[in-house]
């Protein structure tokens, strides 16, 4: 089908800190458009301050879809954002507007052009068997398990990526099937075939600048109450050990730093450099995305100018 004839999406990727939400607010100030949040932690209520969350009064003029949408003590999956967004995606052209997907986590980004396969849903207690079985072992004990199993996918990973290790050892135990075997069965290219998918960039050159933003953003962050807001999601919710939260850029250093685990400079610069390698990995993302246009921060003009165009096909 030509791109003229199908309901258009909009897709604005950057680097944390790189101005992606300004941008979309922007954008919907000209054109009939709504906001779908692609971030793995905004989705969470009461991570408001770590995760850069706009605030109350932009989110009540501006709603973001996949904000605020779950509670701390449950976990949002993948799998989730994929099924909430084909369902958005309908729902916001029947309103006759332009679904604008913001944010800089790039799985859920690479999971919508690329279908979710048909994979069993988490099972949290195999995933603790696993957490002791690698304490009891040597760093590389679950990797090796993996390539008992699994030889193709295991040589795709990093022998450190326990996330995508565990995953695909759980997959095992739950269906008898390699990852290898399972990865696949989708049509990887629906969103493409159905919808003109326009996939926009944000990403200065010049490293120093985004460096610069995120630092600025960091002390903003800690001084906004980052400390307290983490406290208070210890103490009013109970999140598991292996829960995204604990391991995100923010929280994690902080939930280290109450733990007295680390002083206070310690707590700055661990989360300045997580923040950093973030950003660094997400660049390494974008630089290897297909069909993505990237346009730097002094030029995100043109971004708004080719999303309005987008528009003249509702």
């Amino acid at each position: 089908m030509d791109n003229i004839l199908k309901k258009p999406i909009a897709f604005i990727l950057g680097p944390t800190a790189s101005g992606k939400t300004d941008l979309a607010i922007q954008i919907c100030d000209s054109v009939p458009a709504e906001i779908v949040s692609v971030d793995s932690v905004m989705v969470y209520e009461d991570c408001n301050i770590g995760s850069a969350k706009p605030s109350k009064n932009i989110l009540e003029k501006y709603p973001h879809h996949l904000v605020d949408c779950i509670k701390p003590s449950s976990i949002f999956s993948v799998s989730d954002f994929y099924k909430s967004s084909l369902q958005l995606i309908d729902e916001i052209h029947s309103r006759d507007n332009l679904p604008i997907f913001v944010g800089g986590t790039m799985m859920y980004f690479r999971t919508l052009i690329n279908g979710l396969d048909s994979l069993p849903a988490r099972n949290d207690d195999y995933r603790l068997e696993l957490e002791e079985v690698k304490k009891q072992n040597s760093d590389e004990y679950l990797y090796e398990m993996l390539v008992s199993i699994d030889s193709d996918y295991a040589a795709t990973l990093n022998k450190s990526d326990y996330k995508r290790i565990i995953r695909a050892l759980e997959v095992y135990k739950l269906t008898g099937e390699s990852m290898t075997s399972l990865l696949g069965r989708v049509d990887k290219n629906f969103l493409l075939e159905k919808y003109n998918v326009k996939q926009l960039g944000i990403l200065d050159e010049d490293r120093s600048i985004l460096h610069k933003r995120i630092e600025k953003r960091l002390d903003t962050i800690i001084n906004d109450g980052l400390l307290e807001e983490v406290k208070n999601l210890l103490d009013k919710y109970t999140i598991a050990d292996n829960h995204p939260i604990r391991k995100s850029v923010n929280y994690k250093q902080a939930i280290s730093f109450i733990k007295k685990e680390i002083d206070e400079d310690e707590f700055f610069n661990t989360a300045l450099f997580a923040t950093r390698q973030l950003a660094k990995r997400q660049i390494t993302w974008m630089r290897s995305w297909e069909n993505l246009e990237i346009f730097e921060n002094k030029s995100a003009h043109k971004i708004k100018e080719t999303v309005k165009r987008l528009v003249t096909s509702l």
